[in-house]
């Protein structure tokens, strides 16, 4: 397991935010191409545990893996981030409970929550918060998601809103897999080549 940032002592909240200064980055960060970005199964560390991004669970649901992914990760250890639990849950509890539907697809989604044993589930620590705040802030700001509410309308500020808190749970995710030195898998090239540019020790193997 990676030491977590401001696990050294007397450190303070504060300590933790300021490893990422935010006047380095002042402007929105290029995308780099596929290519330059973890794709290669084979190139992962071998022996580390996995840890899933909530698409990845998604996916299976609908029997789009593929298969060497699917058995790259039958292989590993799985622990499963608290985040990406609780972003399941969110998707059964806000189902309609009047529609027809709603039982089958609820049923789905607490048939796969009932396959995760509360001992594997992983919780981000109280110093990856506070680095993951920092960090969200930075790309919220970067990537322009900092528009004042002055300037939009009530539906493009609860949007802005809405992707400003994906993008912490996105960091959550990303600095809890790093905590517990795992192999993030997920298929959010986007955020993931972002947040790569902060922790490039993090291990990361993004699909499509």
């Amino acid at each position: 397991m990676k030491t977590p940032a401001g696990s050294r002592g007397n450190e303070t909240a504060a300590d933790i935010a300021r490893q990422h200064d935010p006047d380095a980055y002042a402007r929105a960060m290029a995308r780099r191409p596929d290519a330059e970005l973890p794709f290669d199964i084979t190139a992962q560390p071998p022996d580390l545990p996995v840890m899933l991004d909530t698409n990845f669970y998604l996916r299976r649901l609908q029997g789009k893996l593929a298969p060497d992914l699917a058995a790259f990760v039958a292989s590993r250890r799985i622990l499963h981030s608290g985040v990406a639990c609780s972003e399941l849950a969110i998707s059964a509890g806000i189902l309609d409970p009047t529609h027809p539907a709603t039982p089958h697809n609820r049923k789905v989604v607490l048939d796969m929550l009932d396959t995760i044993d509360r001992t594997d589930i992983v919780a981000p620590s109280a110093e990856t918060w506070a680095e993951a705040g920092m960090i969200a802030g930075i790309l919220a700001r970067t990537q322009h998601l900092a528009k004042p509410k002055s300037t939009l309308t009530s539906a493009e500020a609860c949007c802005q809103e809405g992707l400003r808190r994906k993008l912490i749970n996105d960091t959550l995710l990303f600095l809890s897999a790093r905590e517990q030195n795992a192999i993030l898998v997920s298929m959010n090239r986007r955020d993931m080549d972002l947040l790569l540019r902060f922790r490039p020790d993090t291990s990361v193997l993004l699909f499509r």
